[in-house]
């Protein structure tokens, strides 16, 4: 695809002559009488009367330009000639819309002529002839469809849009098609950017066409020397021209040369300014699939990653294969040399918002274990097609990553995966998924295998009905003894996601309660109460899942 921004298309746009528009007006049947001018019309090209009975005359004049004095003579002359039919009002119908000089002129003409009225211009005809398309058959009727169709959408784009936002589609769409007439070997499309500039954008049509129809450059691309801005563009420029890609070139690198390609599209009329340079993306069907596999110095595997290559795009060189893993989350360019059957690898890694946490462990893992000094290699499942293995030379982390903390975010995300495995609940990776939950998430594995957690904290708050329980903890934290509280449900919240994990008990060893006496007052008040206790330090208090109260 080349993209070439101007400020203004070199050749002037087809457009329909004030003439013919002229012309389509007098070709009104509807209201109007036509008078045949042959030895004069006396001033009337058309005329009607109103219910009324007054007499409207319209005199139609082809001019183009402005209204100069010769013009001016021309239309006094006519209404001195229509002035002999006393009509009661007068319109001159012109395809020039009038400067104020011209306006200053023709208000002056009532001194003299008080039955005018109007001037009706190109404006005034544009909107009219849009609301009556048959006007414009009935016109050109002597011409084929073909013809008619072409001098419409020819003109649209300068009629007023009666039919607001579905009108412009359609003229867009009409102007669109027959764009793509004009070459058959590239599709035409065109866009307006923030600064103003149109960019066309011509896109070949099918891979592999004959160089006669390749746009070419006229000329030498020029990248100053000394400059690193510069020196990068040469390289992605040549990088482009070998493998496929994309760059972009300033008006300062085209400077004196000049675009070269198919007849019709007229690219040696353009003035170059920024140039976008793409190949187009062509489709790879069946998909490529293949395996990443990070080996260690000796050859042995640490892990691997399917993907697959459903894209491509081609240079002199070589090309450029893009593909994926399952997920979408980790994307991968393949560019091969054909001349030395060599190849480069590119990856990139960015989660998404609906992605489960198993399925980007593999990535994380991958990236983890692709730090230099180890080796990948990408094995493709077509045997015709060879393989790429390369040094690791640079780590595949993310800007800002610590070191290890892919594998962290792996075990991390593996650790909820299973989670979620053994508890049936499933659900996206949270977006706020932090270090403190990974925490959480390993010590609610240890509960459900068997374990205790620990809980931090020097006092514990519990609820309490009647006195008779308020006595026993009184007495359970004066001999410190074992207290074991059980809850019917131990609830795991993850974001806006709440696993139940069953019925739970906590065991503290208490050594002083805090608020009795606000207790007693509570219990006597509502029968309940909030009861703070202080625990014993050397004794921790633990919780397990189950309602199995300690021997």
């Amino acid at each position: 695809m080349v993209r070439v921004p101007w400020d203004k298309l070199a050749a002037e746009r087809p457009k329909v002559s004030e003439a013919l528009v002229t012309m389509l007006v007098l070709r009104l049947r509807e209201r109007a009488r036509a008078v045949d001018g042959s030895g004069g019309d006396g001033g009337r090209d058309l005329f009607e009367y109103t219910a009324g009975g007054e007499l409207l005359v319209y005199e139609a004049k082809s001019f183009t330009g402005r209204m100069d004095k010769t013009r001016r003579k021309q239309v006094v002359r006519s209404l001195i000639s229509a002035a002999r039919h006393q009509p009661d009002h007068w319109d001159l119908l012109v395809p020039i819309d009038h400067n104020p000089a011209e306006l200053r002129w023709f208000e002056e003409l009532r001194e003299e002529f008080p039955f005018v009225r109007h001037w009706r211009g190109r404006s005034w005809l544009d909107e009219k002839l849009a609301a009556h398309p048959d006007l414009v058959r009935s016109a050109l009727q002597e011409s084929g469809d073909y013809i008619l169709e072409r001098i419409a959408e020819a003109r649209a784009e300068r009629d007023v849009l009666l039919g607001g936002l579905p009108d412009y589609l359609d003229r867009a769409s009409a102007l669109h098609a027959r764009a793509q007439e004009i070459s058959p070997h590239y599709a035409v499309h065109t866009t307006s950017g923030a600064d103003g500039q149109t960019a066309v954008h011509l896109v070949p049509r099918t891979a592999g066409f004959g160089g006669q129809a390749a746009i070419r450059f006229a000329g030498r691309i020029r990248f100053p020397a000394g400059d690193e801005r510069e020196a990068e563009r040469r390289r992605r420029f040549e990088e482009t021209m070998r493998f496929g890609g994309k760059v972009e070139l300033s008006a300062d690198n085209l400077a004196g040369m000049r675009l070269t390609g198919p007849a019709g599209l007229g690219l040696e009329q353009l003035s170059l300014g920024t140039v976008h340079i793409a190949s187009p993306r062509q489709e790879v069907a069946p998909p490529l699939r293949g395996q990443i596999v990070v080996q260690r110095p000796s050859g042995i595997p640490v892990t691997s990653l399917p993907v697959a290559f459903m894209e491509k795009v081609t240079g002199l060189d070589g090309g450029t294969l893009y593909g994926r893993d399952g997920t979408g989350v980790f994307t991968v360019e393949l560019r091969y040399n054909q001349r030395d059957q060599t190849g480069t690898l590119t990856f990139s890694f960015e989660l998404n918002e609906v992605v489960l946490p198993q399925a980007v462990v593999p990535v994380l893992r991958m990236i983890a274990h692709s730090r230099p000094g180890h080796v990948m290699a990408l094995t493709l499942a077509s045997s015709a097609t060879p393989g790429v293995r390369v040094l690791i030379t640079e780590g595949m982390a993310p800007p800002g990553w610590e070191d290890n903390e892919a594998q962290f975010w792996a075990d991390a995300f593996d650790d909820l995966a299973r989670l979620q495995s053994r508890t049936g609940h499933f659900f996206p990776l949270p977006e706020d998924f932090g270090r403190q939950d990974a925490h959480e998430v390993k010590e609610i594995h240890a509960l459900l295998d068997g374990g205790e957690n620990v809980l931090e904290g020097d006092t514990v708050t519990v609820e309490i009905e009647g006195a008779e329980a308020l006595d026993e903890l009184a007495d359970a934290a004066a001999s410190m003894s074992r207290i074991s509280i059980g809850y019917a449900s131990l609830v795991f919240a993850l974001g806006e996601h709440q696993i139940d994990l069953g019925p739970c008990t906590e065991a503290y060893t208490v050594d002083k309660i805090l608020n009795t006496s606000e207790a007693r007052a509570e219990l006597a008040a509502h029968g309940h109460a909030t009861v703070r206790m202080r625990l014993t330090r050397h004794i921790p208090a633990v919780r397990y899942l189950g309602d199995q109260l300690p021997q």
